[in-house]
């Protein structure tokens, strides 16, 4: 799908956001799933014709955010600043636009390294401007609730930041100290934040990008998916798992992540936001 086609979806993509189309929640909340698509640029876009990078990077979202749309089916999408504002600004408005979608920060850009507290302050705050200013429909402004750093971007001191600036939730994908032995959301002592742990099978983190890079192919990723599914319904814990453009986006593991929501939808799962999860988290 060419950029100049998105701007024929936008209209109808308002009327969804203004209630139009609900995201749909299963009453059955014996299994609670929270999806979670991850948009980067591609590292292999270099060189590349704009059909090629379209491809790569928006198609690949595309694909997977249409899985979830067609059973209207809630996920949080995570962009960076860059995505938001240089390379496919009209997208981002069309993913902030759906009901079922929630827009999240995925960080400045798939490069963030380790800064200072204050280079990571203005960062946060200039990725949050830009990934909230993308989506104005109907005269609707939203105001984006997580975030979830780039590997090896983020460290403690800028915990401040996201107090400061009012974050609902922090995504942890890499095993924070103080997620041991966590399956739902936690408020973080001395923090007004709260983290989401994505969950672990065994030793396997249910990131694609984690499974990839230990060698495993697109059967072996869903089967992890399907069993700590099926283990998370039995001890009343939410399965939260990441989707990757790049990786998950096509081939084996679009396979794996197409099959992975059909078992899932069909066990009558409620499939929730992270923003959704915190709330849950907070009754619990």
């Amino acid at each position: 799908m060419g950029l100049k086609r998105l701007l024929l979806f936008l209209g109808l993509a308002c009327l969804v956001a203004q209630g139009f189309l609900a995201g749909a929640v299963s009453k059955d909340e014996s299994s609670v799933v929270n999806l979670m698509i991850d948009m980067e640029r591609s590292p292999e876009a270099a060189g590349k014709t704009i059909a090629e990078k379209e491809n790569l990077e928006m198609n690949s979202t595309i694909n997977l955010a249409n899985e979830v749309d067609s059973k209207n089916l809630n996920v949080t999408i995570f962009v960076t600043g860059d995505i938001a504002s240089k390379y496919y600004p009209l997208y981002v408005t069309l993913l902030g636009s759906k009901s079922n979608h929630e827009l999240a920060l995925g960080g400045m850009s798939r490069d963030d390294a380790q800064v200072s507290f204050d280079e990571q302050d203005a960062r946060l705050r200039k990725t949050k401007r830009l990934v909230e200013e993308d989506y104005v429909c109907g005269g609707y402004q939203f105001k984006a609730a997580g975030y979830k750093p780039q590997l090896n971007s983020f460290n403690q001191s800028a915990y401040k930041v996201m107090d400061d600036i009012g974050l609902m939730y922090l995504v942890d994908d890499t095993g924070i100290p103080e997620s041991t032995g966590k399956s739902w959301p936690y408020l973080l002592e001395n923090h007004t934040f709260y983290v989401v742990p994505v969950s672990i099978s065994g030793s396997v983190r249910l990131w694609d990008t984690s499974a990839r890079d230990a060698g495993m192919n697109g059967t072996q990723w869903y089967d992890i998916l399907v069993s700590r599914f099926d283990e998370s319904g039995t001890n009343g814990e939410p399965l939260v798992a990441i989707f990757t453009n790049t990786v998950s986006g096509s081939g084996d593991y679009l396979n794996a992540y197409k099959k992975f929501v059909e078992y899932a939808a069909s066990k009558n799962a409620t499939f929730v936001m992270s923003k959704q999860l915190v709330e849950m988290a907070k009754t619990r």
